[in-house]
């Protein structure tokens, strides 16, 4: 892997690019499995013991964090059996239909692909801080033998989990101020939270913030019409142009798009404020980044998440 990070000139776009290609590696090892109770529930089964984790603890770590319920947590759980990633067993270790009180048990394809993933984003964090080896920087320095065959144990699992869950919680706060400064009720308030936190969203918004003056130099033209963002988002999301047409309307109504027209079809641009907010939450994210690089390269990392806890004093629904 080549490093081409050196090239971007802030701290929002170096952190745009390994966020867009983290989701991209996600999507490449977990293909179709891009809401976010996915990624925990498969985070939750590649950090348990070999018993597995009950739905009902993964059910409290996901309503603390989005308000989930616990019908759509099963049904998120059911996608990653569905897909070979996981299966649930009984007490006993027999298998058994999804229910709050079924164990969630990793399989031999979560664990290879969960390796090859975590692999991977190791050696993309270091691209970010470190760039490809040099003759000023030999690829044999004790430094280097750590991201070369990362082993993805708990600590260092949590640690990648750590990082994006501060990251996640910054995104809220960015969508929570652009939202209220457009003026919505606080009932349309929360309406559209439970909506911005998904990953659909942030993957939308995140496509007009690149090309947008913010996320490029060479936007001279940064509206996008929605046919253009439902191609772009196909693979990516796997939604049709219904669903991207209501998607845009939505970030329309909360103030993060503006309306424009390109040659008489319909076309969004991102507003100022959205995107003046959505850099300075990114820039805020670099010092984590480098957090997370210097903790796997010394080999710290945090205690390993407790999925038996959740926090509903944060609920926010996914």
């Amino acid at each position: 892997m080549t490093s081409d990070y050196a090239e971007l000139n802030s701290d929002d776009r170096i952190v745009a690019r390994f966020l867009t290609r983290y989701h991209q590696n996600w999507q490449k090892y977990f293909p179709g499995l891009n809401k976010r109770a996915h990624w925990h529930v498969i985070f939750a089964a590649r950090s348990s013991t070999e018993a597995g984790i009950s739905c009902r603890s993964l059910h409290r770590a996901l309503y603390g964090m989005y308000g989930t319920d616990i019908r759509t947590c099963i049904e998120r759980i059911k996608d990653c059996e569905r897909d070979g990633f996981v299966r649930l067993v009984d007490d006993a270790g027999m298998p058994c239909p999804a229910s709050p009180v079924a164990l969630i048990a990793a399989t031999a394809k979560l664990f290879d692909s969960f390796d090859r993933h975590y692999r991977e984003i190791i050696a993309e964090v270091y691209a970010v801080f470190a760039g490809p080896a040099s003759p000023a920087r030999s690829p044999q320095t004790e430094e280097r033998r750590r991201f070369a065959e990362p082993r993805p144990e708990a600590a260092a699992i949590a640690a990648l989990f750590a990082f994006f869950d501060a990251y996640e919680r910054k995104w809220r706060e960015t969508s929570e101020l652009i939202a209220r400064k457009k003026g919505l009720t606080p009932a349309h308030l929360d309406d559209a939270m439970d909506h911005l936190v998904t990953y659909q969203y942030w993957a939308i918004v995140m496509l007009l913030w690149a090309a947008s003056p913010y996320g490029s130099d060479a936007a001279t033209s940064p509206a996008l019409v929605i046919d253009e963002i439902n191609s772009r988002m196909w693979d990516v999301l796997r939604l049709g142009h219904l669903a991207i047409k209501e998607r845009v309307g939505n970030l329309i109504r909360w103030g993060f798009f503006a309306e424009e027209t390109i040659k008489k079809h319909k076309a969004v641009s991102l507003t100022p404020l959205a995107g003046a907010a959505i850099s300075k939450s990114l820039k805020e994210t670099k010092p984590l980044l480098r957090e997370l690089y210097g903790t796997l390269a010394a080999g710290r990392a945090p205690v390993p998440r407790d999925w038996s806890r959740g926090d509903p004093s944060e609920a926010i629904s996914a």
